[in-house]
């Protein structure tokens, strides 16, 4: 109970913007748990994100890289590679290298998660299958001329499939690499991102509505979604009203798997 105290003390430290004096809660939380349940148990990992999150809303970004790397090395040895925490942690990761300007680092992360979700839903890639941004980096290269057989966009294998994709980390790494796009000027690729989130979110995987996002992309008269001046940032989560322990993150929603933590 001693180490959820405190990071929920922690938390609310930080939602109040008093990073100075909840970072020293939540190392003492991570401390306890790294004695109680050892370096490289999940809830470790949990309490490294938090650490960062408030690491990085003070502009330590040696720190934060140092904790998100270590969180994410926990989470896949121990939970594998296709744990949601796993897409949630790069993305995080991914936020902290924008904010310093490492876009190229950013995108790889970016393309690892929408690569790897593409890989569980629909299979291997290869020439037929490809993921998402493979197909948005070939829209924008048609655009600027760069083929010039006048072959329509038409049906990139099954890249529609994406859309598909119910996961709210998928659709924020849509976005967010989409914004990454229109930083560097590809435009024709950040829409197609942009319009493909779209298509998820209000599609979701409902069979009535599973039209190809081809179609939005045929329409002249289509809505086109343009991104905002800034991404996605990181945000504090609600506290619990049962007691629960709470974390910091747009996308963290874990509790602790040790009830006396």
């Amino acid at each position: 109970m001693v180490a959820a105290t405190l990071n929920n003390l922690a938390v609310l430290y930080g939602k109040r913007g008093k990073y100075k004096e909840a970072e020293p809660l939540c190392k003492r939380a991570l401390e306890i748990r790294e004695k109680v349940l050892g370096k490289e148990h999940p809830d470790v990992a949990k309490q490294l994100n938090n650490l960062a999150l408030l690491c990085q809303n003070q502009g330590k970004y040696e720190e934060v890289e140092y904790y998100y790397c270590r969180a994410l090395e926990i989470y896949e040895c121990r939970l594998g590679p296709d744990d949601p925490n796993v897409a949630k942690t790069k993305n995080n990761l991914a936020s902290c290298f924008l904010k310093q300007g490492k876009y190229k680092e950013a995108e790889i992360l970016y393309k690892e998660i929408l690569t790897r979700a593409h890989e569980k839903e629909f299979g291997s890639v290869d020439a037929e299958n490809k993921p998402i941004w493979m197909h948005a980096e070939e829209r924008e290269e048609m655009s600027k001329g760069k083929h010039k057989d006048n072959t329509p966009y038409g049906e990139y294998g099954g890249w529609y499939k994406a859309c598909k994709v119910n996961s709210p980390t998928v659709n924020t790494t849509l976005k967010n690499l989409g914004a990454l796009y229109r930083r560097q000027g590809k435009l024709e690729a950040a829409e197609t991102l942009e319009e493909c989130a779209a298509r998820s979110r209000k599609q979701g995987i409902d069979p009535i509505h599973q039209t190809r996002v081809v179609e939005i992309l045929k329409d002249p008269e289509g809505e086109r979604r343009r991104s905002r001046d800034s991404l996605t940032s990181v945000k504090y989560e609600s506290g619990s009203e049962t007691g629960e322990e709470v974390s910091m993150g747009v996308e963290w929603n874990g509790v602790s798997t040790n009830p006396l933590l």
